[in-house]
């Protein structure tokens, strides 16, 4: 399995459209603004001003404590996991590169680092 980078999937959906893996597809579809909708790494916050300090209650249910707090790894801000593809599905990705970009070279430049390692065996 590879990982793929958000970056990388934002390049692959300039290149590949809807083509693109479906995880990669649906970050393309949003404005970026929003630091739940991709998600953190261990250690960093979405949480921005008062929300970082202080507990808010629920909006759904005002005055209803939120049973997942914002250090669980099931809260909201943690469900936008890594894209991972398999080595078939890099393989695919590459032969998409080469077809749009008309170059092997630059689409093995363009292919996102953790594919390489099955592309290049």
């Amino acid at each position: 399995m590879a990982t793929i980078s958000p970056n990388e999937c934002e390049r692959l959906n300039d290149y590949l459209g809807p083509k693109t893996p479906g995880g990669c597809f649906v970050l393309g579809h949003n404005d970026g603004d929003d630091p739940f909708t991709h998600g953190v790494e261990k250690g960093e916050t979405p949480f921005q001003g008062k929300d970082a300090t202080h507990h808010r209650n629920s909006w759904l249910w005002p005055k209803l404590a939120r049973r997942v707090t914002k250090n669980s790894d099931l809260h909201q801000s943690r469900w936008r996991r890594p894209v991972e593809v398999s080595g078939d599905e890099c393989s695919r990705i590459f032969s998409l590169l080469k077809i749009k970009l008309e170059d092997s070279q630059e689409a093995l430049d363009e292919l996102p680092v953790g594919c390489k390692k099955f592309v290049m065996s």
